[in-house]
């Protein structure tokens, strides 16, 4: 596995369903986003809500910038895993949660590999920086 970034784009969204409010938000790597989404709406039957495009920033001296204010910064952590793969090659995996909800998420992901376990490499706290806090100008996310 490549080493991870300071800075990733990313994408803040809802799914509907039963969820509160909390258990609905989902932050999902932009590279990553347009398949994720597809895979929601087709095989789950979940409709995607995106609230913002941003970047998320690790929690890291060399990378803070003081600029930001408290109530701007989302707190999410970064969860690295691998998962056995075929013929015995591990498959990295890289999930992103709010920092709220991560012990329990945690336990959902991995109770999907309950036969063949997950090894977690590193949890990364860090934080979805709004579009308003970095300077970024927004942009729009579309389906395919």
């Amino acid at each position: 596995m490549t080493a991870p970034s300071a800075h990733v784009p990313m994408v803040r969204c809802r799914l509907d369903g039963p969820f509160d409010a909390v258990e609905a938000l989902r932050y999902i790597p932009l590279a990553e986003f347009e398949l994720w989404r597809y895979l929601m709406e087709t095989r789950h039957g979940r409709q995607v809500s995106v609230e913002e495009v941003s970047i998320w920033v690790a929690e890291e001296s060399g990378t803070w910038n003081s600029g930001f204010a408290a109530e701007e910064l989302q707190p999410v952590v970064r969860l690295r895993l691998e998962r056995p793969g075929p013929h015995g090659v591990a498959i990295p995996m890289e999930r992103f949660f709010p920092a709220e909800t991560y012990p329990q998420a945690q336990e959902a992901l991995l109770s999907h590999f309950e036969e063949e376990p997950c090894r977690v490499l590193a949890a990364t706290p860090g934080y979805f920086v709004p579009l308003r806090a970095s300077g970024r100008r927004e942009r729009t996310v579309r389906s395919a």
